[in-house]
Formats: structure tokens, sequence, C-alpha cells
């Protein structure tokens, strides 16, 4: 007859062996869908125009679509429609890099928001506008700078400098936390991450541009080190958004799109912030 203390850790062994086996699918998962989403990135990145828009136009409307299922179970309501032609808009005005299309693209955005407000009133109001004006900036326009980065000279350097740096971040940051983190960075939004975790992610970030410019020298090595350093930063910070948005919701993921992933927010959420960034920086200081 087996007595409650066996039978009490008899179960938590199988607990331990099943979350085991769901660590192990999920690198697996991660690993697969790497191996096909980086290539199939690269070359949409090298061959640019068209293609790479489409595919910007494509991760803009599932995250913006994303984004507002989040939202709405926070009780925040969001004009699907309105929100997906912000990004629409966004993005062709991204393959034309002018300030007054995107003036006119805000303007657009906000007079269908005005429309609706006044011909829906008060079934639609200001918050509900506001929101979707958020929303469709939040995973449409910033997302749309991997165009713009594309556009400058020497852009397939550029976009893939701003990706290896991205992708670093979270990297080093995930190994330097599992290996030495011990001081919770931010565990109101993500228990997991550490102070330690998130100076080696910048140290990574740092680290893997220097490498870009040894390689390939399109500037001096201190934008370099600096385009490194302001990756690592906010793309943490860019990450922790999206758990803010996540934990409100009360959800692990954003979607389920992507095997191992989750959800388009949860692969591009750091990017959101360093694509954008890295192209101001890269406006303001080189070209």
């Amino acid at each position: 007859m087996i007595t409650k203390t066996a039978r009490e850790g008899l179960a938590d062994c199988i607990k331990v062996k099943n979350e085991a086996g769901d660590l192990e699918n999920m690198l697996l998962y991660r690993v697969l869908s790497a191996a096909v989403g980086i290539p199939v990135a690269v070359y949409l990145v090298w061959y640019g125009g068209v293609p790479l828009s489409l595919a910007v136009l494509f991760l803009a409307l599932l995250g913006i679509h994303e984004t507002g299922c989040l939202l709405k179970k926070t009780g925040i309501s969001v004009w699907m429609p309105g929100a997906f032609l912000g990004g629409f808009i966004f993005v062709i005005n991204a393959n034309f890099m002018s300030d007054d299309l995107l003036g006119i693209s805000l303007l657009l955005l906000m007079v269908a928001g005005f429309i609706r407000l006044v011909w829906l009133y008060p079934r639609f109001n200001t918050t509900e506008l506001a929101v979707t004006v958020f929303v469709s900036l939040y995973a449409g326009w910033l997302l749309t700078h991997i165009i713009a980065l594309r556009e400058l000279p020497g852009g397939f350097h550029l976009v893939l400098l701003m990706m290896l740096t991205t992708w670093s971040t979270d990297t080093f940051a995930y190994f330097t936390g599992s290996a030495v983190g011990k001081t919770k960075l931010a565990p109101g939004l993500s228990p997991n991450k550490t102070v330690e975790g998130s100076i080696g992610g910048i140290a990574g970030s740092v680290a893997v541009a220097a490498a870009v410019w040894a390689v390939s020298a399109h500037f001096t090595v201190i934008h370099y080190i600096l385009i490194g350093l302001l990756v690592g930063v906010l793309g943490q910070v860019g990450d922790m958004v999206e758990s803010a948005l996540k934990r409100l919701a009360g959800q692990k993921d954003s979607g389920r799109i992507i095997p191992g992933h989750g959800g388009v927010l949860d692969r591009f959420d750091s990017m959101l912030i360093t694509a954008p960034v890295v192209y101001f920086y890269l406006k303001i200081f080189i070209f």
C-alpha cells in the first residue's frame, strides 16, 4: 500500500518530468522555427522591395491583431478596422520615406476615427479612438522602420546589424541570467529577468556590433558600439513593454502563430523599439 508521502513524491516526480518534457519540446520548436525563419528573414531583407514590404505588412497586421486582443482582455476596446488601416498606410508611407506622407497617414487615421466618433457617439468614444491610434503606432508604425532602414545606403547591412544586435541581446541576457542571475530586474513584469542577465544582454549586443564592424565596416567603430549599447538597453525595454501588455491581459503569449515563440509580438517585441532607434540614430549621426 502506497503511503500519502510516497504518492505526493510520485506526483512531484511526474510533474517535474512533464515540465522538463514541455521545456524540451519548446526549445525544439524554437530551434526549428529559427532554422526556417532566420534564412527567410535574411533573404527578404537582402531582396528588399515589394517582398519585404509585404512581409512587414503581414507582420504589422498580425501584431495589431494581437495587441488589440490583449487590450480587449483588459476591458479596453479597440476599433480594429481603424488600427488595420493605420498599419496599412504606415507601411505604404515607409516605402516613400516622406515626412509629408507620414503626416498625411496620421491625418487619414485621425479623420477616420473622428468620423466614426461623430457617427457612433457614445458607442465609440475618445478613449477608444486614442487606443486605436496607439495600437496602429505600436504594432504598425514602429515595425515599418525595418523598411526605412533597408532604404538607407547599405540598407541590407544596416538591417542585419539591427537584427543581430537585437537577437544577441535576448540570447546573451537569457544565458547570462541563467548562469549567474540573482538580482531581479523587474519582478512585477518578468520574474525571471535579472540585472545580471540584462548587463549580459547589453554586453552581448555591443560585442556583436563590434564584430559586425570588424567584418564589414560602413562607418567608424564608435557608432557601432553606440548602436550596440542602444539596442542592448532599449531592446530589453521593448521586451518588457510587451510583458506588461500580456500581464494585464493575463496571457503567457501574445499568440500561437510561431511554434516555440508564441505570437508576432513575442518574437518582434524588442525590434519594435530597436528598428526605429537604429534608423533615427543613423539619420541623425551618419546620413
